[in-house]
């Protein structure tokens, strides 16, 4: 789905309520919450920089957020990272792509998780998912093309 730079515009505003929330509900310090993705696919999902509250200017979380529209049947999870060990938002798409592998993984020998990404349902359909999409983000963090500057 291609969307015009008007509905890129719309969904990403969109969006921020809802990671505003998410930042508060899952109790993650931070100062300012970026207004636009550091980087997205609209509708799918964007990955959201959370400024560091001890650190004002840096990052301190990545959020990485699905659409909240309700019209993807399969919506990305929202989940967080700290930006400790990726500080870049390619790193951080690679280190949640490497999570949501681990997680999707030990969901099919019947490990379930708690915390973040929060997921409910049938836990293999579930881990199939999360795999699928761990693959998807692998790719495009993995993609030069996608991180060029301009």
């Amino acid at each position: 789905m291609d969307l015009d730079e008007a509905e890129d515009w719309a969904w990403c505003d969109a969006q921020f309520a809802a990671i505003e929330a998410y930042v508060k509900t899952q109790n993650i310090p931070h100062g300012v919450i970026c207004d636009w993705p550091e980087w997205y696919a609209a509708p799918y999902v964007g990955l959201w920089a959370v400024e560091d509250p001890t650190d004002p200017g840096f990052v301190g979380h990545w959020v990485l957020a699905g659409d909240t529209t309700g019209v993807q049947p399969q919506p990305v999870a929202f989940d967080f990272l700290s930006a400790e060990d990726c500080a870049e938002p390619r790193e951080a798409l690679a280190a949640f792509a490497k999570k949501w592998a681990a997680l999707a993984a030990a969901a099919v020998k019947g490990t379930t998780w708690s915390g973040s990404p929060l997921v409910s349902g049938d836990l293999a359909q579930k881990a199939a998912q999360l795999a699928r999409q761990a693959e998807l983000l692998k790719l495009w963090a993995g993609d030069d093309e996608m991180w060029e500057q301009d």
